[in-house]
């Protein structure tokens, strides 16, 4: 049921008032309503509809406009976005807060691998300069900036001799690949995507390697 405001008549839920003694009868309770989920918003400039598959109302002009339902996520996304499909990506908890993100009325953000959280605990959660999912360990973002910073940082800061020979076994957990890379301080490098979201696994002297191999160590 629905209490009309202006007359304050307590009636079935519609899209208008049905009190015909109400000077507002027939004019609609709000901008958009919907009576599948009985709910009402008047903001000017807000776009709003219904998905009959999400069975709840989502901020949006509309599926097929600028959101498409993924079937194999059950969730809307925006038809710009480049999409990675997660089945039932929207059926848990904020990996942050822990609180449901299906009905959530807080807005969401879309990580790179295709993982969501609250937008306002993606903030938080970068705010700590950690660029990582907290779900795949993948880059949470387009760091493509952030890693040609790192770039620069290595060329401008050469290890030293003692270190020149030093390699690393590494794990990128961005293209899932592992490599072995010259071990640097600053950070290494996957080979394979570029990517510095990389575990390193071994460190390896080739000098000591080279020692072993004719059994001076």
């Amino acid at each position: 049921e629905v209490l009309c405001m202006r007359c304050n008549a307590l009636q079935p839920a519609g899209k208008a008032c049905v009190n015909p003694s109400c000077q507002w009868v027939g004019k609609p309770f709000a901008r958009y309503s919907c009576n599948i989920c009985n709910f009402y918003d008047d903001s000017p400039n807000k776009s709003i509809y219904h998905c009959p598959f999400c069975n709840v109302c989502r901020t949006g002009k509309g599926l097929g406009i600028d959101y498409r339902h993924c079937m194999r996520c059950n969730a809307c996304v925006s038809i710009k976005d480049e999409h990675h499909c997660i089945p039932q990506r929207l059926q848990g908890n904020c990996p942050i807060c822990h609180e449901s993100m299906f009905q959530s009325t807080e807005p969401l953000r879309g990580l790179k691998c295709g993982h969501v959280m609250h937008l306002s605990c993606f903030s938080m959660y970068m705010r700590g300069h950690t660029y990582t999912c907290p779900l795949c360990m993948k880059s949470a973002d387009d760091m493509s900036e952030y890693f040609a910073l790192l770039d620069s940082a290595v060329r401008m800061q050469p290890m030293p001799p003692a270190y020149a020979a030093t390699t690393s076994n590494i794990y990128c957990q961005d293209c899932c690949k592992m490599g072995n890379v010259n071990y640097h301080f600053v950070g290494l490098k996957c080979n394979h995507c570029g990517s510095y979201n990389t575990r390193e696994l071994q460190r390896v002297d080739a000098n000591i390697m080279a020692g072993m191999l004719q059994g001076h160590y």
